[in-house]
Formats: C-alpha cells, structure tokens, sequence
C-alpha cells in the first residue's frame, strides 16, 4: 500500500475528504521525522517505536579494487513494532 491508497481507506472509514486525510497523514510524517531527527523517540501506544540509531564508523572494502575504506558513522531511522502489533500479525485472523 502507498500513501494515496493509505489515504483512499481511512478518507473511506471517515466523513473527513480525501484532501484533508492527505493533509493530516503528510502532517503526522512530517511531525514524527522532524522529533526523530532532534533525537526524540515517538512511541505510538498499540503500533509501535520510532526512533534514531547510531551506526559506528567502521572499514569497509571497496568490491571493485578491494581496497580498505572508511566509513564514517552514521545515523539511520529505526522502527520497532509494538506488542499488539506484532501479536496481530500472529494471530489468526
């Protein structure tokens, strides 16, 4: 599912338009990138965890002429679902 069908369902399981759902998703996004980004942890009770990891600098190996390199350290967005989350996937519907 990509965002457009993400905002065709909820508009559909709402009175709120199409346009308004769109506004309110791309919002949401916005918000939880730009707290994640100053180093906050957004926690969605039910759904789960966002939050940044740091990744150390390390050496790598460029596969083409095998010569060592560095790679700096690095920072990368990370999920981790929630407990109702994860027992809905494995449950039986």
């Amino acid at each position: 599912m990509n965002r457009l069908e993400l905002v065709d369902r909820v508009a559909a399981r709402n009175t709120a338009s199409k346009a308004e759902v769109d506004r309110i998703i791309v919002s949401a996004l916005e918000e939880i990138i730009s707290a994640v980004r100053d180093g906050e942890t957004v926690t969605l009770i039910g759904f789960g965890t966002f939050k940044c990891a740091d990744c150390a600098a390390r050496t790598g190996r460029n596969p083409s002429t095998g010569e060592l390199i560095h790679i700096p350290a690095t920072k990368k967005p990370k999920f981790i679902p929630g407990t109702s989350f994860k027992e809905l996937l494995n449950s039986d519907k």
